[in-house]
């Protein structure tokens, strides 16, 4: 019986002894996911959009704090965009002019890898959200700031960064960040702001950061897929015709009481996904915007359909799984009068739904040479969609 009970004791204590080998195994096997969080000191400038303020003289002061997801190879998409990360990030900035004073942002950002080494990483970054701003145009209290005319605007912010890894959990980085802020014209006025800054971060990992999964040469090649899709564009905007109108002596407010106008797109248009993370696509655009009434004389009274308009488009898409970053470039092929530059341009994301991927819902900026004009909310469905008959190497 002692034979067997030190057996027994042996048997169990070799099993407690390989738990920790089976536990780092798995581990090996299925890594966790590689969460982290990031502290970045900014401090930048603004840049100037117009003559009435000098923006490369008003400093700007501030950090973000961003929570995030590093993607390390599990799925194919990943591997093909060199592991890109995603997350939200908040923001606060300070501007040392009291006529535009704070601003926090809320926005959901993906950055990705030009190059990657095991211990250096050169970056690119965006994101799109919301900034509030605590000193928006107001006609009694702060009258001069023409730039920000509500609270709420969206905001826009592009970078490029030099990481350096210190330790598995623990990287150093170097950002050039751009953004801009506005409110699409759903409240004027609005000018928006555009900020440079240099930022200085610090992102700790929670778990040492695993080594990246590499097996994409043998995800096989990709079927490209071709479909034809058609998207509803609702939107309201208010017209700059309104406050241009008005005296601007100071004795009223130019911008009080403006007049809300719809407008609306409807896009047949047809992609091609050429890549598993990249399509290009053609179409067109069939508009109708009410604000164009501001550009007829009372005389001319035009009927409904004058206030039509018709475009050409060609985009380009990246995939980030069901995230999309699309852009944009059309050329007007009919417009009753020339009310703007014969070309726009549109910038957004969408978020694909559904099992198959066949509908989406997204924000663009619609803008035409650079100046915002209004805000696209889009639905979308991909009606009808084939494959290639051979593969395609990607």
């Amino acid at each position: 019986m002692k034979k067997i009970s030190k057996s027994v004791i042996l048997l169990l204590g070799l099993l407690f002894s390989l738990e920790p080998l089976r536990a780092q195994e798995a581990e090996k096997e299925s890594p966790k996911d590689d969460w982290f969080w990031e502290y970045t000191f900014r401090y930048g400038r603004g840049i100037n959009n117009f003559n009435g303020l000098d923006f490369w003289n008003i400093h700007l002061y501030g950090f973000d704090f961003r929570v995030g997801k590093q993607t390390f190879g599990k799925s194919e998409w990943s591997q093909r965009l060199r592991y890109p990360a995603y997350g939200l990030a908040l923001r606060y900035g300070h501007w040392d002019n009291e006529l535009l004073g704070d601003k926090l942002a809320l926005f959901f950002f993906i950055d990705g890898n030009f190059l990657q080494k095991k211990w250096f990483a050169f970056r690119y970054q965006f994101g799109a959200g919301l900034a509030y701003f605590t000193h928006p145009y107001d006609f009694e209290t702060n009258p001069d700031n023409i730039v920000v005319g509500s609270r709420v605007t969206a905001h826009i912010d592009l970078n490029l960064s030099l990481a350096f890894r210190v330790t598995k959990q623990l990287e150093l980085s170097l950002k050039g960040n751009f953004s801009h802020s506005s409110n699409g014209a759903i409240k004027f006025p609005n000018f928006g702001i555009n900020d440079i800054s240099a930022n200085l971060g610090v992102r700790y990992h929670l778990q040492p950061m695993p080594d990246k999964i590499r097996t994409v040469d043998t995800c096989g090649k990709f079927i490209p897929v071709n479909s034809f899709h058609i998207t509803v564009v609702p939107t309201f905007r208010r017209s700059k015709k309104d406050y241009q109108a008005k005296p601007d002596d100071g004795s009223i407010d130019r911008y009080a009481n403006n007049p809300t106008y719809f407008a609306g797109m409807l896009q047949l248009g047809y992609y091609r996904q050429f890549h598993l993370c990249y399509r290009y696509g053609a179409g067109l655009d069939l508009m109708y915007n009410s604000e164009l009434r501001r550009h007829f004389t009372p005389e001319e009274h035009p009927a409904e359909w004058k206030y039509m308009s018709c475009a050409a488009y060609v985009s380009f898409e990246v995939l980030y799984n069901r995230f999309v970053l699309h852009t944009a470039l059309a050329v007007y092929l009919y417009q009753n009068k020339i009310f703007y530059e014969p070309y726009y341009e549109r910038v957004g994301f969408k978020i694909l739904l559904g099992k198959k991927k066949e509908h989406y819902v997204g924000a663009c900026l619609k803008a035409h040479a650079g100046q915002v004009d209004y805000v696209e909310w889009t639905y979308g469905w991909d009606f009808i969609h084939w494959q290639d008959k051979k593969k395609r190497a990607h």
